[in-house]
């Protein structure tokens, strides 16, 4: 990291000890000075945004009632959305050159100058570009720094070797390479055993990446002890936490979109809401599951205001020993779209939500692997590793039984089993999944 880089992600790290408030009252104020201070920029200089407001008749200080917007609105009104004057073609065309070529320091230059390109993995079926600022980058470098370095701040008297193992690198490592804080960036994509042997050879303090791939490296050999292992990029079921903590230490989870940094772990590595900086709503879904609505009070180059994420979350019933006044997240249960929708006793379609099917078939004994799919309106397909006549059996008997537990009419339903065939590197995993929309959903 060059020199003139240390004081600003160090500034970013530090501050973030001042926003660690146990008071959800004085939270709460912080949150609206932030937000006045956010709209006041933003509005004169994102006319998507203003025109927002002027649509729904409502001042920025009522900001909390602007309809929300999603993902496909975003890309829709990028060019009038973001503050740096760029086109989506000219955005598009860097990110898919970088995810091409492998090379992912190309960047475009906007209004404040140098702007890191990315693209979301497109796993709801719209893929989202985003754009980050360098002021950005620097301020969520020194946020990771201060919730992912182990033992904060005599971690820095240490030197730190930090592996992302991720499908793309995105500008956060070049952000704070350093002679004491060395980042390294994992491509995904490379054959598995090669990039295990490099995992080997680097020795990580700190290992980041999506559990599936960490478990696959392991797998293939990989040997590493680091301080952290931190979970990205996908739902990290119970299983795979044992799975990573066996395999290479200590485990905590960060909750990151396109959208923003949404979820960090606290002091005793539970998962909290990034409220200091992002306000969330939570639109109730039933079954105590809730869906956030997001306004990033930091976010210039792409303003994130009132945008609905398609996530569920299942929030914790008790207080964070830690005593933070951020909520505590218990699960990211999945994509709202993930939610199979099966025949109901009642004769409705009910909504089944992919932790209930997750938590049964991590308990099949020898089953190392899994993806169900609904298919149609009564088919599921179960994808099975191994897939043998009695684990075929075992794993049918299971989801039946957790099916007809949450209200589900299994006499309609078939479930076939078919073996495993492993995604393509650099794919997201998800184990439960619905392939099906009903004529009625849009």
């Amino acid at each position: 990291m060059p020199e003139w880089d240390v004081p600003h992600v160090l500034g970013a790290a530090l501050a973030e000890g001042r926003l660690a408030f146990r008071d959800r009252a004085r939270l709460e104020r912080h949150q609206d000075a932030l937000a006045r201070t956010h709209l006041r920029w933003v509005l004169p200089r994102s006319p998507a945004t203003a025109d927002r407001f002027r649509a729904a008749g409502l001042p920025p200080e009522r900001w909390r009632e602007l309809p929300p917007v999603g993902k496909p609105w975003m890309m829709a009104h990028f060019g009038t959305l973001n503050t740096e004057g760029l086109t989506l073609e000219d955005v598009l065309r860097v990110g898919h050159a970088a995810e091409r070529s492998r090379d992912f320091r190309p960047t475009v230059t906007g209004r404040s100058g140098e702007v890191v390109v990315g693209l979301s993995t497109g796993t709801s079926g719209s893929r989202g570009a985003f754009i980050v600022s360098r002021a950005e980058r620097l301020r969520w470098a020194g946020v990771m720094l201060r919730h992912l370095l182990p033992g904060w701040p005599r971690g820095l008297l240490t030197p730190q070797r930090v592996a992302f193992v991720l499908r793309a690198e995105g500008g956060l490592y070049r952000s704070v390479q350093h002679r004491w804080l060395d980042l390294h960036f994992f491509d995904v994509l490379r054959p598995v055993e090669e990039l295990a042997a490099a995992l080997t050879a680097y020795r990580p303090t700190v290992l980041v990446g999506p559990p599936s791939v960490l478990r696959a490296l392991h797998a293939a050999g990989a040997t590493a002890r680091p301080a952290r292992v931190v979970s990205v990029a996908e739902v990290l079921d119970p299983d795979d936490e044992a799975a990573l903590a066996s395999a290479f230490g200590s485990v905590v989870q960060v909750y990151q979109a396109t959208e923003g940094l949404l979820g960090l772990p606290c002091a005793h590595g539970h998962l909290h809401l990034n409220e200091a900086h992002v306000h969330i709503d939570l639109e109730p879904l039933g079954d105590g599951l809730v869906r956030p609505v997001i306004t990033d009070l930091r976010r210039r180059a792409q303003p994130v205001i009132r945008h609905r994420l398609d996530d569920a979350l299942r929030l914790h019933p008790q207080p964070c020993p830690c005593g933070l006044a951020a909520r505590r997240v218990q699960a990211i249960v999945g994509r709202q779209d993930d939610a199979l929708l099966l025949p109901g006793r009642a004769g409705n379609r009910l909504p089944v939500w992919p932790d209930v099917l997750r938590g049964v078939l991590a308990d099949v004994r020898g089953l190392r692997e899994y993806r169900v799919t609904q298919v149609g309106p009564h088919a599921l397909i179960l994808d099975l590793d191994p897939c043998t006549p009695d684990m075929a059996a075992d794993a049918t008997r299971a989801v039946h039984a957790a099916l007809n537990r949450v209200g589900v009419d299994s006499a309609p339903l078939t479930l076939s089993t078919q073996s495993l065939t492993p995604l393509p590197a650099g794919h997201k995993r998800r184990r439960v999944t619905r392939a099906w929309t009903p004529p009625e959903v849009p």
